[in-house]
């Protein structure tokens, strides 16, 4: 494992040093996967770069890698960058595919001194064998510094730490003809400004309705956002209008789609705790929720997985 830093003023120069062994690296949360088997990245991020705030996280996806699907992260810009590859193709041979094969996270930041996580989700091919490195690019400014870490695909994939992803709650909340369940927020850092909130409200009634408000004690305002890929770039909006729930029809509020946006944060969202949130929609009126604080990791697949018929 090594680091390469690099400043603007001396972009003909580079300085490519081992770094210690006490040195906290970029690494993979699991370290371990098979040939064939999906595989969720979590990319831990242990510090910035000398000292300073890392602002941009870039990861090159290595041949062998398949249908790369990050996850967006509040207050960040995601971008994802595309190129053909050999995918597999039976069991016989491969055929040409677009693919992702670079993930940008920039415009966060997270300090020095925090800890955060940055993930993604793909398949190993199944021909693929030993250690397979994924070139990683973090970012403060004119600093950089160049990461490697890898995972090996020589044996049984090592089960992950399971600390951060205990599922979303559940529990079921009832009002009138609207059911609420699976309710979630990710986990946020000390000083993070904004959290994202995730819902699934269904509509038993012959009633359109609509959620047109929320508001939590945690934050400062709550707003209805949806985030959706413009041209390889994740772009998320303002809906001042709310989000239509009709009649008859189930309505997800999940990462990478439609959700709840906690704004000006009083307090971090602490991994185990619940969020109060009311909700104020056109027919129903006001109704609270709790929303179950999750890991930083966790991802849509496996916070709905507990709720089925609830990214």
């Amino acid at each position: 494992m090594f680091r390469i830093c690099t400043r603007a003023a001396l972009a003909t120069a580079s300085v490519l040093a081992f770094a210690p062994a006490a040195f906290a690296h970029m690494t993979f949360e699991t370290s371990q996967a098979a040939p064939g088997a999906s595989y969720k990245a979590v990319l831990r991020l242990p510090h910035g770069c000398d000292g300073m705030a890392t602002d941009t996280v870039r990861v090159v996806v290595p041949d062998g890698f398949y249908n790369a699907q990050p996850m967006p992260k509040a207050g960040w810009v995601l971008e994802t960058h595309t190129g053909a590859y050999d995918a597999p193709f039976d069991n016989h041979g491969t055929a040409m595919t677009e693919g992702t094969r670079e993930i940008v996270w920039s415009g966060g930041l997270v300090e020095d001194g925090w800890y955060d996580e940055f993930v993604f989700v793909g398949t190993f091919g199944t021909d693929l064998s030993g250690d397979i490195a994924f070139d990683v690019t973090q970012s403060c400014g004119e600093v950089s510094e160049a990461w490697r870490p890898s995972v090996s695909l020589t044996g049984t994939p090592a089960a992950a730490e399971d600390h951060h992803d205990h599922g979303a709650s559940t529990d079921m909340v009832t009002s009138g003809d609207l059911a609420f369940s699976g309710a979630f927020a990710r986990a946020t850092l000390p000083g993070a400004q904004v959290g994202g909130g995730y819902v699934t409200i269904e509509n038993t009634g012959d009633t359109d309705d609509r959620l047109i408000a929320a508001s939590s004690p945690v934050a400062a305002e709550v707003q209805t956002h949806e985030m959706s890929m413009v041209n390889d770039v994740m772009q998320m909006r303002h809906l001042p209008d709310g989000i239509e729930v009709p009649a008859g029809e189930t309505v997800e509020l999940a990462p990478g789609g439609l959700h709840l946006m906690l704004m000006g944060l009083t307090e971090p969202l602490v991994e185990g705790e619940t969020v109060p949130v009311t909700l104020v929609f056109e027919e129903s009126g006001e109704i609270e929720i709790a929303l179950q604080v999750l890991g930083f990791g966790a991802s849509a697949s496996e916070d709905h997985s507990a709720h089925e018929g609830h990214h």
